[in-house]
């Protein structure tokens, strides 16, 4: 009786997770993309490379039943999402991009990682003038990678890369470079942060948006059925939210308003909470 029946749940999942991630470890060590979902080299989970892995969709191994378990953890739903907001952003960049057919969108990525979306969306305007991309990220590895990508398109006028701490640009430890923006997104960075830090952010964003900009931010939902394995299995805990906690966080930050709406990539377990700065 010293625990509620959803702590005691909790703790008998937290049980079970460790026991099934002891008799599963020594085959997803032979992994090749999973092995880095689990092992983190860069000290998170979802860094540049990871999601890289996940776009280039390739399975691999140091075995042959490595490279097919690897086929399926690529197949899992979480990776299916992360495909497909690809394609999602990259929607929105356009839509920004074309809302402004006599000037120069001005869109930043926050946690831009490798930036695929931009590079989809860049490489295919008819004039690369009309985009003025900042991608902040604090891992310099992923800023390099990004700027290699840059450099062999010939897109670097584009583009400029800003290393920072987002943390401490939410909590007014550096100043802002960033204003004026048309749109800031971040496709997977909030779901790592907790209210508190999510509002700050909202309110970092709100100060780099013009009026009438726009900030779109993306979030695992609850309804996530990779949750369990991403847990437990891979310890790659992500906080859930659903559209309610999305309009709650945007109403207690600077924005002051609900979400103007909300967009899920096909696999219907990633929303993508957009608002509009007054």
């Amino acid at each position: 009786e010293a625990f509620g029946s959803e702590e005691l749940d909790e703790r008998l999942r937290a049980e079970m997770g460790v026991r099934v991630q002891r008799e599963f470890l020594p085959y997803l060590l032979l992994t090749g993309t999973a092995e880095r979902f689990y092992t983190k080299p860069r000290g998170y989970a979802g860094d540049y490379w990871t999601i890289e892995l996940i776009y280039r969709n390739e399975p691999a191994g140091s075995t042959p039943v490595g490279t097919l378990i690897d086929r399926g953890f690529l197949e899992l739903a979480a990776c299916g999402a992360a495909r497909n907001r690809r394609g999602l952003l990259a929607e929105e960049i356009r839509r920004t991009v074309d809302a402004r057919p006599d000037g120069t969108a001005r869109i930043t990525s926050l946690a831009c990682g490798p930036a695929r979306e931009v590079f989809d969306v860049v490489a295919a305007l008819d004039d690369p003038a009309s985009i003025d991309v900042t991608l902040l990220d604090i891992d310099d590895q992923a800023l390099g990678f990004v700027a290699g990508k840059a450099k062999e398109r010939g897109l670097g006028d584009s583009l400029t890369l800003v290393r920072e701490n987002l943390i401490h640009l939410a909590l007014g430890k550096v100043e802002n470079p960033i204003d004026e923006q048309d749109l800031v997104y971040s496709i997977g960075l909030i779901d790592y942060l907790d209210d508190e830090l999510v509002v700050r952010l909202m309110n970092l964003i709100h100060g780099m948006l013009r009026p009438g900009g726009r900030v779109i931010l993306g979030n695992f939902h609850p309804r996530n059925s990779t949750r369990a394995i991403m847990d437990y299995l891979l310890d790659w805990k992500l906080i859930h939210r659903t559209e309610e906690d999305m309009d709650r966080l945007y109403r207690e930050s600077l924005f002051g308003r609900p979400t103007s709406a909300i967009r899920f990539e096909d696999e219907g377990i990633n929303l993508f909470a957009e608002c509009v700065r007054e």
